[in-house]
């Protein structure tokens, strides 16, 4: 009788342990045979919206990977992400696929993080307007977007040149004063600048970009002083080019 508990047992445990593997498996079987229902887009909130979440999507569509109604397990997630690094509008790109569970009902996602880059300075000339970020990435203007920055035109004719005048276009954008007062850069084949001021009929010349942050010191000082004075309608042209001076030609 004892050898008789003691099989029944033994069955038991076998039956509820293959009962357990059969619905494992059933489970492994039911994510490994799910498909991705949905694409979703996570913008990071404090970048810029050049591209929409739709936009985006459509990019991932157009990369050749079939993604929804596709085996999750099939879709190549490296594809994806190369076809979205390609855009020079963003970065920081991470894709990975979500399986969402209600008992042993299963539904795909693929779900895509990113940033878009931030610009800097709008580099706007007779054949070109685009973006820049503080690496010197190149950013397509949008008609759904546009950023309030500092604009400049000419032909930066060298590596040098643009990386100073990033540095000085990050500087003016940190500064709510410089912000506020010059709307715009003419950059000239040596490589100097001309400022053109938001207020005041007279040109700045500004020199290379190099040595922004002292310029721009030297110059916030003639307008405290000398413009409270005189007013900036006398001047035709106001000069830092030359190192801890000001020269001011009038009209």
């Amino acid at each position: 009788m004892k050898v008789v508990k003691k099989i029944f047992i033994v069955l038991g445990w076998l039956l509820l342990i293959g009962g357990v593997g059969a619905t494992i498996y059933y489970a492994w079987m039911q994510r490994e045979a799910v498909r991705c229902q949905e694409i979703v887009v996570n913008i990071n909130p404090n970048s810029p919206k050049f591209l929409d979440e739709h936009e985006i999507i459509d990019m991932i569509e157009k990369s050749g990977e079939m993604i929804v109604g596709n085996r999750l397990s099939a879709i190549n997630i490296n594809k994806v992400e190369t076809k979205l690094n390609s855009s020079s509008s963003l970065a920081n790109v991470q894709v990975f696929k979500k399986v969402e569970s209600k008992g042993l009902s299963f539904k795909g996602k693929l779900v895509v993080s990113l940033d878009e880059r931030t610009p800097i300075i709008r580099i706007k000339n007779s054949t070109e307007d685009y973006y820049m970020d503080m690496e010197g990435n190149k950013i397509p203007t949008s008609a759904k977007y546009v950023e309030r920055i500092m604009i400049a035109s000419g032909t930066i004719p060298n590596p040098e040149t643009q990386a100073s005048l990033l540095k000085m276009a990050d500087f003016v954008n940190k500064d709510e004063f410089w912000k506020a007062q010059i709307e715009q850069v003419f950059v000239q084949a040596n490589g100097e600048l001309l400022l053109l001021p938001q207020v005041g009929d007279y040109l700045i010349e500004f020199g290379t970009p190099d040595d922004c942050a002292l310029k721009l010191r030297n110059l916030k000082a003639v307008y405290q002083q000398g413009f409270k004075n005189m007013g900036w309608n006398k001047y035709r042209t106001i000069s830092v080019k030359y190192r801890n001076q000001v020269v001011c030609t009038k009209k």
